[in-house]
């Protein structure tokens, strides 16, 4: 899960920033700790969202059997995703994307903003 999640998060943090930075002025720094707050923002809200389904199946395998979850007949991911879809629904798939989304992208735009910030005021100085 990690690895996609990267690979989204990174890629879509890159363009947002690139798009962004072509409306926003380069001179004026308020703006461009919008940029990378927004940024930021986005791609943590993507990449938490595209990887909904892996951390769902993810955590379903790391707690089976533990106070009564469901264990799984096997422990690979499509036998796993399987089940869940046959007992609860693909709905189920997407349990807890909205609090996923709210944690993910205020941390991704604070932690972007901070750290391009950052490299910006020293490469001023």
């Amino acid at each position: 899960m990690n690895a996609p999640f990267t690979a989204v998060h990174f890629a879509t943090y890159e363009v947002m920033k690139k798009v962004l930075s072509e409306i926003s002025s380069e001179n004026a720094s308020e703006e461009q700790i919008l940029v990378h707050l927004t940024a930021g923002g986005v791609a943590g809200a993507l990449a938490s969202t595209v990887t909904t389904l892996l951390d769902v199946v993810k955590t379903r395998l790391q707690c089976q059997g533990v106070c009564g979850a469901e264990k799984f007949n096997n422990t690979s991911i499509q036998m796993a995703l399987k089940q869940i879809v046959a007992k609860e629904g693909p709905q189920a798939l997407l349990r807890g994307l909205k609090l996923r989304v709210l944690f993910h992208a205020p941390a991704a735009a604070i932690c972007w903003s901070t750290y391009d910030h950052e490299n910006i005021s020293s490469s001023c100085s």
